[in-house]
């Protein structure tokens, strides 16, 4: 059974895992039910895969464009949803105790970084002094830190079994895995690369932006995070053992 879930027995007498356990430390018989860790691994997967497009759709009325990132949602109506899903991720993941010193690290270093995100807004005015310029440098690290951290904990982690040989299931686990973390990683590198283009080519630099690269590249790394966590958090029963 994996750390932070709980087993019950469905009507045909087969293991189910729960998303709702009774609290081990309440006192009594009648003890409430909590969330597991199996279901904050399920909620922090949909706030990811949910952020990218809740943001865009819930500006859509008064703007009808894309913004350049889904960090400038900050500076739109949106601002709750934006701040909030990186509040929920940074506090599950602060939280969260792993399996060994390296989950419970990288849990700590990506919540982090996640509310390093949510507490310092980018540099939405491009400015090139004070301390507005430095406040937006801290949030692009915290940002670039953040998705580094999730990519090596799907690739590095996740992938990690007690059996010398994974079940089928598994193995599919640990494809999801990786293909979800290297397209963090991928993400994050063509978001830098097309910012050093903004230094070398300033037409083509423009030309690409009209398609808003920052906003789909954030969005592709932001979904993978959410994918890798909903297979983390056994969400769908053809790859869950």
């Amino acid at each position: 059974m994996e750390q932070g879930t709980s087993t019950r027995l469905s009507q045909a007498g087969a293991p189910i895992k729960a998303r709702f356990v009774p609290d081990p430390q309440a006192p009594g018989d009648d003890r409430p039910f909590i969330l597991s860790y199996l279901g904050m691994r399920e909620l922090a997967g949909w706030v990811g895969v949910i952020l990218p497009f809740a943001v865009a759709l819930g500006n859509w009325p008064g703007n009808h464009e894309l913004k350049d990132s889904i960090s400038a949602y900050f500076f739109s109506r949106m601002v709750s949803w934006f701040a909030g899903s990186l509040w929920v991720i940074g506090f599950f993941m602060v939280s969260c105790r792993g399996y060994d010193k390296w989950d419970e690290l990288s849990g700590r270093l990506s919540g982090c970084f996640a509310l390093g995100v949510a507490l310092l807004p980018m540099n939405i005015d491009n400015l090139k002094d004070g301390w507005v310029y430095y406040r937006g440098l801290l949030h692009w690290m915290c940002a670039a830190l953040l998705f580094i951290t999730l990519a090596l904990t799907s690739l590095l982690l996740f992938t990690k079994s007690d059996r010398s040989n994974p079940t089928a299931k598994k193995r599919l686990r640990n494809t999801s895995y990786r293909v979800c973390g290297w397209a963090m990683l991928i993400c994050i590198a063509l978001i830098g690369a097309y910012n050093v283009l903004g230094q070398i080519d300033a037409s083509l630099y423009r030309q690409i932006g009209f398609y808003k690269p920052v906003f789909l590249l954030e969005a592709g790394a932001v979904i993978s995070f959410g994918i890798a966590w909903l297979v983390k958090g056994e969400s769908f029963n053809f790859i869950r053992d």
